[in-house]
């Protein structure tokens, strides 16, 4: 499947899910010769604020500020044109359709991403919110909810990414987290994939946080990483 043009080193985005602002940033110096975007959450946001965002801005790499806002249009609109000049690329927030309105309301410039389901969800979590349907369905309900709404793109599993492909096409953009290297722990994630099966199902960008921060080697990891993306690609 064609995706669009990103460079490489853009189409992991490194989870600096720490809640020490310098060691966050002493992960981006050390990585950013392979990796250029880098995701700042709430943990980090609340540690470190603006001047974290900041300074991963300053050395000429993309920030995605995943804060998954969800309030009243009004209180969301708010919130995001604080976000305005400040060079942040994708914010999220939940994949409901007044949020998303009013997101893209505030006119900042940052490309607005949906959250669909969050990747730790399973049968069990989607039961208990008295959805009739699977965690497909329900998926599907909010990107293409989030999507008539104006977002730019939406948050999934990579193992809905081919759905959404599927039924909704390409104009969009797909950000993938519960990245895994084959064989690897997924932690708290339900759902997860392998780097080359998230791309050829149709993601753009893959978030990788621990199975890159806690290798004994960090680059040979993004390393083999990258050439799946490629292969997957090609």
């Amino acid at each position: 499947m064609k995706t669009h043009p990103i460079p490489l080193a853009e189409r992991i985005i490194f989870a600096l899910d720490l809640a020490d602002p310098r060691q966050a940033l002493e992960l981006v110096d050390r990585l950013a010769g392979r990796i250029r975007f880098f995701k700042v959450g709430l943990q980090l946001f609340f540690a470190g604020g603006w001047p974290v965002v900041d300074a991963i801005v300053a050395k000429d790499c993309k920030v995605m500020l995943d804060l998954k806002l969800h309030d009243i249009p009004a209180t969301v609109r708010l919130a995001v044109r604080q976000f305005a000049d400040r060079g942040v690329t994708f914010a999220t927030v939940h994949g409901y359709g007044p949020v998303v309105e009013a997101a893209l309301a505030a006119d900042t410039g940052v490309r607005i991403l949906a959250v669909t389901v969050l990747t730790s969800f399973g049968p069990e979590q989607v039961s208990e919110l008295n959805f009739q349907g699977s965690v497909d369905d329900l998926v599907l309900q909010r990107a293409t909810t989030s999507l008539q709404a104006g977002a730019h793109g939406v948050v999934c599993s990579a193992r809905e990414a081919g759905l959404l492909r599927s039924r909704l096409g390409k104009d969009f953009v797909v950000v993938t987290p519960g990245i895994r290297p084959a064989g690897g722990d997924p932690g708290d994630q339900q759902r997860v994939a392998t780097p080359g099966r998230a791309i050829a199902d149709g993601a753009d960008y893959l978030v990788v946080g621990r199975p890159i921060r806690d290798a004994a080697d960090p680059d040979a990891v993004i390393a083999a990483m990258h050439r799946e993306i490629a292969t997957a690609l090609t």
